[in-house]
């Protein structure tokens, strides 16, 4: 696995390098040049045609495997630029500067990369293992929607591990001292199964069901996620995976904490085209407290929720 830097970015170092942001971005940290490519805001930019182009201009600019791209961004950037990355020449190093509080703690960590396909989020992806500079200034940019979401991904590590809810306290932490626990969470669990083989799954938490809300309901991801864990969550104590107790005081935090939106039925069939479903025709998930990848029917589910 490469590595997670705490630290001031400046575009002035740069200079060397194919820098990728997007137009809002570029606007406000005034990257420009002729070095630098943007792609569309948000999940726009997560589309094959976005790849070609990023791939068009890397030929152009003569970008060898030994050079190196600069992805500005949050999630949206980081998966399409690495996704480019890791099939331009079968690879060329990346590093990512996440400017968001979900990129930071999470999805620009580990070397996961995605575009979506046909409706379907996060359909076609690779592994690109990048080093990756978090700088928590970036922070002061963000709208409370844009935070918001960040720590719907927060309530997953705490979740996750004692020692990350432990830095959390109450909410009465440093901003950056939790991104930083956060990001050296996910950084170990990646280098210890970087391809999902095992204990990387519980980090999958809230998503199967939260991904099928995101896309239906065009929320933000964190926002999905808290809303996937609220009803997973409910799921793991239907199926005597957690206790009472312990689902009430979370889901009560949660509900606290996020709009909790219903679950409708037509929302579980994007659920059958997760990447961690098996071909067994069930729907898996990682659930709370075990945190072993559990597999049930999509009846059950609609069932177990109901």
């Amino acid at each position: 696995m490469n590595e997670v830097l705490f630290g001031k970015f400046d575009i002035a170092d740069y200079g060397e390098c194919l820098i990728v942001t997007d137009a809002h971005i570029a606007r406000l940290y005034g990257i420009s040049g002729d070095n630098v490519f943007l792609l569309p805001r948000g999940e726009e930019a997560k589309d094959f045609a976005n790849v070609r182009a990023l791939c068009s201009w890397f030929l152009a600019k003569r970008l060898s495997p030994q050079g190196r791209v600069v992805a500005v961004g949050g999630g949206s950037i980081g998966d399409t630029v690495g996704f480019a990355c890791s099939i331009f020449k079968r690879g060329v190093k990346l590093l990512h500067v996440p400017t968001t509080l979900v990129a930071m703690t999470d999805s620009a960590i580990g070397g996961k990369t995605a575009i979506d396909l046909d409706g379907v989020k996060n359909a076609v992806g690779t592994y690109c293992f990048a080093d990756t500079l978090v700088d928590v200034g970036f922070l002061d940019t963000l709208d409370c929607e844009q935070m918001a979401s960040g720590r719907g991904e927060i309530f997953k590590y705490r979740m996750l591990s004692d020692r990350i809810d432990g830095v959390y306290n109450g909410g009465k932490c440093d901003m950056a001292d939790i991104v930083e626990a956060c990001a050296r969470y996910k950084s170990e669990v990646c280098a210890e199964d970087p391809y999902c083989g095992g204990a990387r799954n519980k980090l999958n938490f809230g998503h199967t069901l939260g991904h099928a809300m995101e896309l239906t309901l065009s929320l933000p991801h964190g926002i999905a996620v808290a809303n996937g864990m609220y009803y997973e969550t409910e799921l793991a104590r239907k199926l005597g995976l957690c206790s009472a107790r312990y689902a009430a005081k979370w889901r009560s935090e949660i509900g606290d904490n996020f709009k909790i939106y219903p679950f409708t039925e037509p929302m579980f069939a994007l659920t059958l085209n997760d990447k961690k479903n098996g071909t067994d025709g069930r729907v898996a998930f990682a659930l709370p407290a075990s945190f072993d990848t559990v597999r049930v029917t999509l009846a059950d589910v609609v069932k177990l929720l109901a």
